[in-house]
């Protein structure tokens, strides 16, 4: 493996992106950092955040390089079912790991932010009863932890 490359919008991602690179001993870069370091067709590690069932950055980065493994960060707790749906939406055919990340409001800008806010006034609605998710979108949470990335490590090394 060459690299870890990973796409970030309020910083899980990164925080991942970090931790695995330390665990693999392997240089990890942004999108833009990667075009400078890397070539075509080297294998790696890609790590996007989720936006609306979407991968980001996943498809343009499967064009370039050999990726090998996916993790996937968004906010919800993880469920197998959801990330076949990923897997399926994204046209994703490598192992495909769900690291759960958060929401942090103060680095989320514009129409982003007002999205979030919106679907949480949506859960609440629906499930009154899920105080956790509640919680989650009334006042953001890093969920970011070395336990959530053991499964990934063990099946690449």
């Amino acid at each position: 493996m060459k690299a870890i490359i990973y796409k970030t919008n309020t910083g899980h991602t990164f925080q991942y992106a970090k931790m695995l690179s330390e665990k693999l001993n392997i240089p990890c870069y942004s999108e833009k950092e990667a075009k400078h370091n890397l070539n075509n067709n080297d294998e790696i590690i890609y790590l996007g955040w989720i936006c609306a069932g979407i991968i980001s950055g996943f498809k343009k980065v499967k064009n370039k390089y050999n990726i090998k493994y996916c993790g996937v960060v968004g906010a919800y707790p993880p469920d197998s079912k959801y990330i076949e749906e990923l897997k399926t939406a994204n046209n994703v055919n490598i192992p495909l790991f769900y690291l759960r990340g958060g929401i942090d409001y103060a680095k989320l800008k514009g129409i982003k932010k007002k999205i979030v806010q919106m679907v949480g006034k949506v859960l609440e609605k629906q499930n009154p009863n899920n105080t956790e998710l509640i919680e989650l979108f009334k006042n953001g949470a890093n969920y970011v932890s070395e336990e959530n990335i053991k499964p990934m490590l063990e099946k690449i090394k």
